[in-house]
């Protein structure tokens, strides 16, 4: 599985800033964004631009107490566990947050920040004679914020980076591109504003992988919020690793909520956690790793429980197609508490007494009471349960069609029965092609009478009849040897 979200914690550790350069990294822009979020969501504001504009830092720090409690809530993550005093790391923090004010502040007054407009674009995204990688991006990254200064919410804000990114889309340039993106979207409010909302949460989940996976169609995004259709268009067509992220953040959120993903019965709601757990897995990998596998496996184990097993079953008559479902289901889902649930399920309703006389449905015929037990241990031999489980049912389940064919007698009426010999020996033949006989001693059986009527000196007359021209009977021979190869009967 692939790696699991991060916690605050593991995301501070994993961006200890000791230098200013340090502050500008993604993943330091992550931690602010996390620990300022009650600040940055409300003011529209990302990371890169409170790092690139002055007065967006000098705000900050002088908005209230929001400025120190992101300090404090950095620090206490990043020593927690450790033998570091929290009041060392903030002093260190507040170091360097004085410092890269400092070096904002003389590299703005020395090159002051202007808005990025299609014309100049191709002029900002070009590395200068001598010019590191972090030079570059500072400077691109000062035109982006300028650019958004006017704007006053995300869906503005995005609308001018995407309109600007989508003429360099195809370029390494547009990773900077793709940076503030990722920041405009990683506030679920911000998200739903640019992309909208779907019908149900699980469209929009399989949405979101969708996008981040660069496989959603442009054509496919709604009319409303114009944005979207800009983000599926960026999506398909740019390299977006730090958007794809934050986009499969925001579906991993999804999938550790308790709403529902459908509107349908729940039938269908299980059936869509275990394929989006197929669509959540890439490469053998799970997107997300043990938290998305626990989340997704809370969901079954709610979904199956005394609460819900009877809307589960609706449609089901008798005890047999009960166990049968219960036994079928079990073979898609996952998850330890799901599964063992179906267990005891089953196994309680193979445990009640007079089983015989609830398997089936009531007035359900001789053939279709043998083809729902052949069903049921076919179900049951390739089971993933527990062995001692599964084999005890399978062979209770054996034990009841081989009562039923002695106590019927079934098999030895067709070779006595009336009517011709070629009709009885087909829906015999067809019976044992559906597998309504369980392998072992019962199939064979049947196998035995087949070869019987078989025997029988009008058989082939019988069987042939109608079929006067060489050509038919032949094909009906050959039809024949099919039927009885696929029934192993020959």
């Amino acid at each position: 599985m692939t790696a699991e979200p991060r916690s605050d914690v593991d995301a501070a550790k994993a961006a200890i800033c000791e230098e200013p350069a340090d502050l500008f990294s993604p993943g330091a822009r992550e931690v602010l964004a996390r620990a300022a979020a009650a600040y940055l969501v409300p003011q529209y504001l990302t990371p890169i631009e409170v790092l690139h504009a002055i007065d967006y830092q000098e705000k900050f720090a002088n908005a209230g107490t929001h400025a120190m409690q992101t300090v404090q809530k950095t620090s206490s993550w990043q020593v927690r566990g450790l033998n570091v005093p929290v009041s060392e790391r903030i002093r260190r923090l507040w170091e360097i947050s004085d410092e890269v004010r400092k070096l904002v502040r003389e590299r703005l007054e020395a090159e002051p920040a202007q808005p990025i407009t299609p014309d100049t674009l191709p002029d900002v995204i070009a590395r200068r004679d001598g010019e590191s990688d972090a030079d570059l991006a500072f400077r691109v990254f000062v035109g982006l914020t300028a650019t958004l200064r006017d704007r006053e919410n995300w869906v503005s804000k995005f609308s001018a980076v995407a309109g600007l990114g989508s003429a360099i889309a195809t370029l390494d340039a547009f990773t900077y591109f793709d940076q503030l993106i990722a920041e405009l979207l990683r506030a679920p409010a911000a998200l739903d504003a640019v992309l909208g909302r779907q019908d149900t949460m699980g469209d929009d989940t399989l949405r979101l992988l969708a996008l981040a996976g660069g496989t959603a169609k442009p054509e496919t995004a709604p009319a409303e919020p114009p944005t979207a259709r800009a983000l599926f268009e960026l999506c398909a067509k740019a390299r977006m690793p730090h958007t794809a992220e934050v986009l499969e953040a925001h579906a991993i959120r999804l999938v550790c909520s308790s709403d529902k993903f459908t509107r349908r019965p729940l039938m269908d709601e299980i059936a869509f956690v275990v394929d989006l757990r197929e669509r959540m897995t890439r490469d053998g990998e799970l997107i997300g790793g043990a938290t998305t596998q626990e989340a997704l496996e809370r969901r079954l184990a709610r979904a199956l429980s005394d609460q819900t097993i009877d809307f589960l079953m609706e449609g089901t008559n008798s005890v047999g197609e009960r166990v049968l479902r219960a036994v079928q289901l079990h073979s898609k889902i996952f998850g330890e508490a799901a599964k063992r649930y179906l267990e005891t399920y089953a196994a309680e309703l193979m445990g009640q007494p007079n089983l015989a006389g609830k398997v089936a449905p009531e007035g359900a015929s001789l053939h279709q009471r043998i083809k729902l037990l052949g069903k049921l241990h076919a179900a049951l031999v390739t089971a993933d349960m527990a062995e001692k489980t599964r084999e005890r049912l399978a062979n209770q389940v054996e034990g009841m069609q081989t009562e039923l064919l002695d106590q019927s007698g079934m098999l030895e009426k067709i070779g006595t029965a009336k009517g011709p010999t070629g009709e009885r020996l087909v829906k015999l033949v067809d019976l044992c092609r559906e597998g309504a006989f369980i392998d072992g001693p019962n199939a064979a059986r049947a196998r035995q009478a087949a070869q019987k009527l078989m025997k029988k000196p009008d058989f082939l007359d019988s069987y042939l009849d109608g079929a006067t021209e060489k050509g038919a009977r032949a094909a009906r021979l050959k039809e024949l040897q099919k039927m009885l190869a696929e029934a192993r009967i020959v």
